[in-house]
């Protein structure tokens, strides 16, 4: 590994490593944890309200947030585009989903922006909770970003067994 795909992993980690506490507080939610949540909101319910197919609903019930497993799912990405497993894999099944992801650097930063501007204090989750969600979605798309820009730039013949 050369020292620029050195640099690029630690980035990618130190990116993913943003999303880790959305991920736990989406999971802790699923399971029913109301920490950070306003009275009376239920998470389900909102997904059914704006229209989420059913079996999407029905894991949220079920102490499973899509949100967080598309986060891990995302990390999963990142990671097999840096790291010398992921070479076993073609570049174009790894590029498309980690060109789309990375626009969530850009969706976590409006998210950010908005945040910042105020919503009268009202809404469905705490304070708290927003940091945690802009960090994912910007931590998220910068290492996919990062990560397929690395993978663009080197060499890209799988590696063979």
């Amino acid at each position: 590994m050369t020292a620029r795909q050195a640099t690029t992993t630690r980035a990618v980690a130190l990116a993913g490593a943003l999303a880790l506490p959305y991920i736990a507080v989406k999971s802790y939610w699923a399971a029913g944890g109301r920490a950070g949540l306003a009275d009376g909101f239920e998470l389900a319910g909102e997904f059914e309200r704006n229209g989420a197919p059913e079996a999407l609903v029905w894991l949220e019930r079920h102490g499973v947030d899509f949100t967080a497993v598309l986060a891990l799912a995302g990390l999963a990405v990142a990671a097999a585009l840096v790291l010398p497993f992921g070479r076993r894999i073609p570049a174009r099944l790894l590029l498309v989903p980690a060109g789309a992801g990375a626009l969530l650097a850009a969706y976590g930063t409006l998210t950010a922006l908005v945040a910042l501007a105020g919503n009268g204090g009202r809404g469905p989750v705490t304070g708290w909770v927003v940091p945690a969600g802009t960090g994912a979605f910007v931590g998220i798309g910068t290492a996919l970003a990062a990560a397929a820009w690395s993978r663009l730039r080197r060499d890209d013949r799988p590696v063979t067994v």
